[in-house]
């Protein structure tokens, strides 16, 4: 049976936020790696915070060393130490991981296995929320003790700030190494063989053709996540004024997509240059409207012989097959590779603009669905600056060593 308090939280303040199918999961993986490690302790929750009290720092540190583990390795541990607390885990029937046939058959991790940082460091800020809601909810009811709601809120605060101390983050060695834009060279290159005309395109359909020059184009031009692409509607586009909309339409009734594309960013309205609303318009009369599955639904992209939306799967194998055969194309090429691509873009249009960082950052945040207050704009910043500065310090290396060379 479901925790109660999991599955209030879950309804209450996740499902009600419109977050992504994928975001919700990643919660509750991580309220559910938060129960168990409660079970694997011998932690009763409730009534500490009846007694107006949470965790100890000893108890703390463990449950940031045990969040660098995979989930199974923990559900293995509560397994063999209370095996039926497992049937009453939130998830429990849906996550593979946290399956106690697999414990019973022994496919476990090795204790060695550690999850990426990004993972325990997402993980550890759910707990974190998870924690303080539980507290609130707590303090909310009525009847509660005054000295123990005291105890209670120094002990929250005390709890929180301990576990955001211990969140990881990234280094700046990590920052240098994130993954870069295509070069200008692979741009063209890329723009070369996804042309329909082109002998190297590696589709023969036609309508695939002008499906993924499009939908390459798009990420390319616009800077958009791959989800946001395909979920994109023709009523979604604004000929008169050239425009379209992206839309954040969680669990979209519309959509027959079983792993319905999401999008994780802000709605907001961007511009279409001429030339890409007009290629938009010739692939929806001549191409996708040849399909007669096609007219049941809205979506822009569309599958090749059903006429359905395009999927994820399909989607992402598009640049499996730009990888596997055009060789000159690079290796790690992707949807969110282009992403990056728009980003160094546009520092390089900005600097061209003389824009100031701070009117930067802003512009970027709203062109990619970011928040006025998201640091994501920073990062991007940072790197065109650093990729600036490496220019500077070769070329001074250069000159000294070269002083008659005035370039």
């Amino acid at each position: 049976m479901p925790l109660f308090d999991a599955t209030v939280f879950a309804l209450t303040e996740i499902r009600g936020r419109n977050l992504a199918s994928n975001t919700v999961g990643h919660v509750l993986r991580s309220i559910m790696f938060f129960h168990l490690f409660l079970d694997f302790r011998g932690i009763d929750l409730d009534q500490r915070m009846d007694n107006g009290e949470l965790l100890s720092m000893n108890e703390l540190e463990d449950l940031v060393r045990q969040s660098r583990r995979p989930i199974d390795g923990l559900t293995s541990k509560v397994a063999a130490t209370h095996p039926s607390k497992l049937a009453r885990k939130p998830l429990a029937d849906q996550s593979p991981t946290a399956s106690l046939e697999k414990v019973r058959m022994g496919i476990t991790r090795s204790e060695e296995d550690v999850v990426s940082t990004a993972v325990m460091a997402t993980r550890l800020q759910y707990i974190r929320s998870y924690i303080q809601w539980l507290v609130n909810t707590r303090l909310d009811r009525l009847g509660i003790d005054s000295q123990k709601a005291v105890m209670l809120r120094h002990g929250v605060t005390r709890v929180t700030e301990a576990i955001s101390s211990r969140i990881p983050r990234k280094s700046g060695r990590a920052l240098e190494r994130q993954r870069q834009g295509l070069s200008e060279s692979d741009q063209a290159e890329l723009l070369r063989v996804i042309d329909p005309a082109c002998p190297d395109n590696p589709w023969a359909d036609e309508h695939t053709r002008y499906r993924n020059a499009l939908l390459i184009h798009w990420l390319l031009e616009l800077g958009l996540r791959l989800g946001e692409a395909l979920g994109v509607r023709n009523s979604d586009i604004d000929t008169y004024h050239r425009e379209v909309t992206i839309h954040r339409r969680a669990d979209d009734p519309v959509d027959p997509r079983r792993d319905q594309p999401q999008v994780k960013t802000r709605p907001r309205v961007l511009p279409l240059s001429e030339r890409l609303l007009l290629e938009t318009q010739t692939y929806i009369i001549d191409h996708r409207r040849q399909l007669p599955a096609a007219k049941k639904h809205p979506f822009l992209f569309v599958a090749n012989r059903t006429g359905q939306p395009l999927t994820l799967v399909a989607a992402k194998k598009i640049f499996v097959e730009l990888r596997q055969r055009c060789s000159r194309l690079p290796k790690d090429l992707s949807a969110h590779v282009l992403r990056h691509t728009w980003n160094d873009r546009f520092s390089e249009e900005a600097d061209k603009k003389g824009t100031d960082p701070e009117t930067e950052k802003h512009i970027r945040s709203y062109l990619m669905g970011w928040a006025p207050t998201s640091s994501t704009a920073a990062t991007y910043t940072r790197r065109h600056v650093q990729r600036k500065a490496r220019e500077v310090s070769l070329a001074l290396q250069t000159k000294l060593m070269n002083p008659g060379n005035k370039k």
